[in-house]
């Protein structure tokens, strides 16, 4: 959202503090004390202890098992899943995705690019032991990610280069562009293929096979994957079974969503 030019008479920094209070405890990996999220916040003591208790109030933290520590309360949990319901995609992707498993016994999973993010809006995990690690409202940077590649397909040139604009790309495997030319190589391949199988390239002994989703302009709103250890792959198989089987699905998503656009 662009800045308006009364952004200092409509903008509540109150609610912007509380806001970034939940986003470091989601950021965090274990629960956190008052003076970890005030040095956090950049803030006093007391102005944190403000916030913590009014979001504590709310349902919004709570305090975690060890004493004197916070973590996200299931109000968060609530509000997130609302998001997730509410978006139109999410629905209609859930029979077919959890098809899509049943058929491939991989885990099938649906995102969408949110900023410079992957976000997971849906994960059926595979029902075999063959379990991915990415699960409903897991982020990743799109740049280093199949999923991300097959989302900034629909970007026109201009638009993926908006995107790289001060985006720092650090290197996550061997595989991973870290820079705008290699990550519109990437792009242009999925342009050119309709489809990525990615091994090792998110992270060493994983293996996926990502599709765009398409809506009724053909652009390209959401993407399919299907993802596990290697060990829940049958390599001789990936073009004849997992990538038409994967295609198929996204497809029919895609003509939910009113796509009449070639398969």
């Amino acid at each position: 959202m662009t800045e308006s030019a009364n952004h200092s008479i409509y903008f509540v920094p109150g609610l912007q503090r509380g806001l970034r209070v939940l986003e470091i405890l989601g950021a965090a990996a274990e629960p956190m004390s008052l003076s970890e999220i005030a040095r956090k916040m950049e803030l006093s003591r007391s102005s944190t202890f403000r916030l913590v208790y009014t979001l504590r109030y709310m349902g919004f933290i709570k305090e975690a098992e060890q004493k004197n520590t916070f973590t996200l309360g299931a109000r968060v949990l609530n509000l997130g899943f609302a998001y997730l319901n509410q978006q139109p995609v999410t629905t209609i992707a859930r029979p077919h995705l959890s098809a899509l498993r049943d058929k491939t016994g991989v885990s099938a999973h649906l995102s969408v690019l949110e900023g410079q993010h992957v976000l997971y809006l849906g994960s059926h995990q595979a029902r075999t032991g063959f379990v991915s690690n990415m699960v409903t409202g897991t982020r990743s940077d799109a740049y280093a990610s199949a999923i991300g590649w097959c989302l900034l397909s629909s970007l026109s040139d201009a638009e993926l280069a908006a995107f790289c604009d001060g985006l720092e790309m650090r290197a996550k495997t061997a595989h991973t562009p870290t820079s705008p030319a290699e990550l519109k190589a990437r792009v242009d391949q999925v342009r050119a293929d309709g489809y990525v199988f990615s091994r090792g390239f998110h992270e060493p002994g994983g293996s996926s096979i990502a599709v765009p989703v398409r809506d009724n302009s053909g652009k390209v709103v959401a993407c399919v994957n299907i993802s596990g250890p290697d060990s829940g792959f049958d390599f001789d198989r990936i073009d004849t079974f997992y990538v038409p089987e994967t295609q198929a699905t996204a497809l029919r998503i895609s003509r939910e969503l009113g796509y009449g656009g070639p398969a």
